[in-house]
């Protein structure tokens, strides 16, 4: 029979500047969406050293309640408490801590890479919108996306693919409003040159993939999504039943 060993510990140093925190940004003293004053700042006032108040910023941003923006210093996140939606949604912007406020696109039509292909049970000769979308928040790249449609698809949904606003209304809303049912891989991945380039990220950087395949009515394939979304401006939840 295994022996367990079980041994009594101190309470870590930085709890107690984290409950502080917790209550004074619950609170109020530091309101929503302005900055948390700086790491000196605060280490005096909570009488602690500036490593201990690192370790409960820390856990303080995992559990959504700042977020680090780049530039900017440590900002109060925005507690108002989403609905995530039952059914099919766009995960750049309902998932995000702040207001995306901004979506750069860029598209175009081409032949699907093979996997893209394969995923979404096309042939050889067939072409998809590709499309690339940088989201920002106050003016803050938070994340981006990759969209593969087949033009099947979009006749399908009766696209008007010469109307600029169509594709845009069609990748931020009518697409997951079409979606019957959908696949997702989650993973955690590290940016290469190409989504460092993106989201102005250096390369090396921690990012969350969610790679989703989207199918419609009459199991119509239509799109092979990649969501790449910078950790700390995103709180990542799905309602399942």
């Amino acid at each position: 029979m295994q022996k367990k060993k079980l041994c009594s510990s101190s309470v870590p140093s930085y709890v107690s500047i984290y409950n502080s925190l917790y209550l004074d940004i619950i609170n109020n003293v530091y309101p929503q969406g302005e900055l948390l004053p700086g790491e000196i700042q605060l280490s005096q006032k909570y009488s602690v050293s500036r490593n201990t108040l690192r370790q409960a910023l820390a856990i303080l941003s995992e559990d959504g309640l700042i977020v680090k923006s780049r530039g900017k210093g440590t900002v109060v996140a925005n507690r108002d408490e989403k609905m995530i939606p039952k059914h099919f949604f766009n995960p750049m912007t309902t998932f995000c801590r702040q207001h995306t406020d901004d979506v750069e696109i860029q598209f175009n039509y081409s032949t699907p890479t093979d996997i893209a292909r394969d995923r979404l049970f096309l042939s050889k000769s067939e072409i998809v919108l590709a499309s690339y979308l940088i989201y920002k928040a106050q003016s803050t790249v938070v994340g981006y996306s990759f969209i593969q449609i087949p033009v099947k698809a979009l006749e399908a949904l009766e696209i008007d693919v010469s109307d600029g606003d169509s594709i845009y209304e069609l990748l931020s809303t009518t697409l997951y409003e079409k979606t019957s049912s959908q696949s997702l891989h989650i993973k955690l991945i590290y940016a290469n040159e190409m989504e460092a380039e993106f989201l102005l990220e250096p390369v090396g950087k921690p990012l969350i993939l969610i790679e989703s395949i989207l199918t419609g009515a009459d199991d119509l394939s239509l799109a092979r999504c990649k969501y790449y979304f910078i950790p700390e401006y995103y709180s990542i939840q799905y309602l399942i039943r």
